[in-house]
């Protein structure tokens, strides 16, 4: 199975035609896994999402998206909007930036009860107090069987050597470690070709090992772009024109890379900026490289710049526009603390008469008649709610609860 926009590992294609076909076909439910570097809403997640739902068409998939907190935590950029007071305690953040990326796959038509979102470190955790095996041994034992010099690039930091490795231990190990979620293993796992080579080592010595029995998951590679860094910054909704063209002009794009960037825009807008537009179908995208000497090269830059930002805006219009239609689900609790603080507010019939009311009719105001409560008690009910992540403010002032419903796993999850 391939296309302009993805395509089957070639070693895998036999197992993909044999087994994963015949289900999609079929319209039986493939599980598809897929993890992401960074949690902030950037052009490197939207064209992965985007490639992602192409890739799933009309099929009967499960979508496992796995955010890497771990690294977020770690990352310079991060520490930079701590150090400006620009974000509060960093749970909050996380917890904020992935509710982002769900409602924007939501509003890219992923299908709400089939997506489900996980942090690395939750699962990190689940795979350490794992009793029926040592996972985290295994994976130890194989990370001493690679050569890490076979498998570095030159942006390649050593927890990407760790990170890449353990996902597929995720993929193989998941229904173990949340078995609330998933009954079968992972079918496929869907991603970028910077992973390519040490995806495929893990799962080649799983198999020597014993770990696994045959080729799983399968993969599919999505089409490759260029990655956009430049001082531990990628192009991302909340930059502005000016932040988006220091990334651009830093990161030392070779023509093959600008118009790499400039087909993938073109692609998820539909139409890219009239200047390039024009001179693409006057010449094809042969002869428009050949056109573009060194001289120009700046104002290809900019042009790139102006149009990664009016991408980045309208994928951010259309969150916006969804934000307020998500429908409540079901709220996977996977930490103690999490349990108490969600038990701390509901305990008091206030907060949990106010939950049972936020069904996105009623403001403050009405809700806080109808408890015959002051509003100002009730503004402080509904902002701990709204702290914890179980209701939202529409953008008429409604409140609108996040969940329907709470799921908890007392073996793994807290």
């Amino acid at each position: 199975m391939t296309n302009h926009t993805f395509s089957v590992y070639p070693s895998d294609k036999g197992d993909f035609e044999s087994k994963i076909e015949p289900d999609i076909k079929e319209g039986k439910q493939v599980t598809i896994f897929c993890s992401f570097t960074y949690i902030t809403p950037n052009y490197s997640i939207l064209f992965t999402l985007e490639g992602l739902r192409k890739f799933m068409g009309n099929g009967n998939y499960k979508v496992l998206l796995v955010m890497w907190d771990m690294n977020t935590l770690s990352n310079p950029y991060f520490r930079k909007l701590q150090s400006l007071k620009k974000i509060g305690d960093a749970d909050t953040f996380i917890n904020q930036k992935i509710e982002e990326i769900k409602t924007l796959a939501l509003a890219l038509g992923f299908d709400r009860e089939n997506l489900l979102i996980y942090k690395s470190s939750d699962l990190w955790k689940r795979l350490i107090s794992y009793k029926e095996e040592n996972l985290f041994q295994q994976f130890y034992s194989l990370l001493a069987q690679m050569k890490i010099q076979d498998y570095a690039v030159s942006r390649d930091k050593v927890s990407h050597l760790i990170q890449i490795p353990m996902d597929l231990f995720f993929c193989n190990y998941f229904k173990e470690l949340y078995p609330e979620d998933l009954e079968k293993e992972v079918d496929l796992v869907y991603f970028g070709q910077n992973k390519e080579a040490l995806y495929y080592l893990t799962r080649e010595l799983m198999l020597k090992n014993g770990l696994i029995e045959h080729k799983n998951p399968i993969f599919i590679l999505m089409k490759n772009f260029p990655y956009l860094l430049h001082n531990d910054c990628v192009p991302e909704w909340s930059m502005s024109l000016r932040d988006i063209k220091d990334v651009i002009f830093g990161c030392g794009l070779t023509k093959k890379d600008i118009l790499s960037v400039f087909k993938h825009l073109e692609e998820y807008m539909g139409k890219i900026s009239v200047k390039i537009e024009k001179k693409i179908e006057e010449l094809g995208y042969d002869e428009f490289y050949k056109k573009y000497n060194e001289s120009k090269d700046e104002e290809l830059l900019r042009l790139l710049a102006e149009n990664m930002h009016k991408y980045l805006q309208e994928c951010k219009e259309k969150y916006v526009q969804s934000s307020g239609q998500i429908e409540e689900s079901i709220l996977n609790i996977s930490k103690k603390t999490e349990v108490k603080s969600i038990g701390s507010v509901l305990k008091s019939n206030i907060a949990l008469d106010i939950l049972l009311r936020a069904d996105g009719t009623r403001n403050t105001t009405k809700i806080s008649k109808e408890l015959s409560k002051s509003i100002a008690t009730t503004s402080m009910y509904v902002g701990k709610l709204k702290k914890l992540g179980l209701v939202r403010v529409l953008p008429n002032g409604n409140i609108k609860r996040n969940v329907k419903g709470f799921k908890i796993n007392l073996e793994l999850g807290v």
